[in-house]
């Protein structure tokens, strides 16, 4: 049963779908000058309950992982190559946690996925595999609730809430 105290899912189940197959993630924070700081993301997942994790290496990301640290504040864009689909989501609180082998298994079907998606378009097998490389013991998970959605898809669209116009 749903908990009346939470808010509906953000992302529309077609959304929630889109980040399932294959996509690039990017991961931003900033720190208390508002000075941004970005790293690749190697996989994702939307929770049941609408909650997005994104999975990173600790050490590409440490500067990311201390702003996180220090004031929550998250931006994720996820981008499909073969469509240019690309949404961003923000949020203001993030819970990071230690990966499980669930966790594991997730990043792993991820780099399958934009393996498969890169192919699709001409890449070299394995590029994403090579370019998603993280060992398993530098995984780190980041849980978040979408507060706001964007449309980054290149068009008309590109920067309107999603559901607008």
């Amino acid at each position: 049963m749903p908990d009346p105290t939470r808010p509906a899912p953000l992302l529309a189940p077609e959304v929630v779908a889109l980040l399932q197959r294959g996509c690039g993630v990017s991961i931003g924070s900033r720190d208390a000058n508002l000075v941004p700081d970005l790293v690749r993301g190697v996989g994702q997942r939307v929770e049941p309950d609408g909650e997005i994790t994104v999975f990173l290496s600790r050490i590409d990301g440490a500067g990311v992982l201390a702003n996180l640290r220090d004031n929550g504040a998250i931006a994720v864009v996820f981008s499909q190559p073969s469509t240019h689909f690309t949404l961003q989501v923000k949020a203001r609180r993030v819970a990071i946690g230690e990966v499980t082998p669930a966790d594991i298994e997730t990043v792993e079907r991820c780099r399958a996925a934009m393996s498969a998606e890169l192919a699709a378009i001409g890449y070299a097998p394995g590029m994403a595999q090579r370019l998603l490389a993280c060992e398993p013991g530098d995984l780190v998970g980041l849980r978040f609730r979408p507060e706001s959605a964007f449309d980054q898809t290149p068009g008309p669209k590109a920067g309107m809430p999603l559901g607008a116009g």
